[in-house]
């Protein structure tokens, strides 16, 4: 038993270590570290948004519904670059409900700040920007949109 445990404790150990030393990428309004790399295999779009664009306002349900359907990760970044209570304020009146970024993505993309809002940006599992969209998109348009980027790699290998 001592000897099962004296190989275990530095694989335990190491493990440990290697976990702590993965930063995430950004934070959430609810403090949560988030990674662009998804080790799930999911897909990632990410709206960028600002309380006063009446287009962002009303994407948000179509959004909302594709958090919610689960097959593609959603996350959202004020453009305004709100921080703490006034981010969550805002993101609740919007009824946003899915993760709400609290720093930019564009950098860590290397993206340009968009020009139109909204700006839906698509990125892989590997975490590689692979197109974005300017303008409200719906439920259906992004579920096209991503299936046909898929589709796009698996035919290119």
């Amino acid at each position: 038993m001592r000897l099962l445990f004296f190989r275990l404790f530095p694989l335990v150990w190491v493990t440990f270590f290697l976990m702590a030393c993965s930063k995430p990428d950004w934070s959430d309004t609810q403090g949560k570290g988030v990674f662009l790399k998804d080790t799930n295999g999911q897909w990632t779009v990410i709206n960028i948004w600002a309380q006063w664009c009446d287009p962002c306002r009303e994407e948000i349900p179509e959004l909302n519904a594709l958090a919610s359907a689960g097959s593609i990760r959603v996350l959202g970044y004020d453009f305004d670059n709100s921080q703490g209570e006034a981010l969550v304020n805002k993101a609740k009146k919007l009824g946003i409900e899915f993760p709400v970024i609290t720093e930019s993505p564009l950098v860590l993309l290397e993206a340009k700040t968009p020009q139109v809002l909204p700006a839906t940006m698509i990125v892989n599992p590997d975490g590689k920007l692979i197109e974005i969209l300017y303008g409200p998109q719906t439920l259906d348009s992004l579920k096209k949109k991503v299936q046909a980027l898929k589709d796009k790699v698996g035919a290119n290998g």
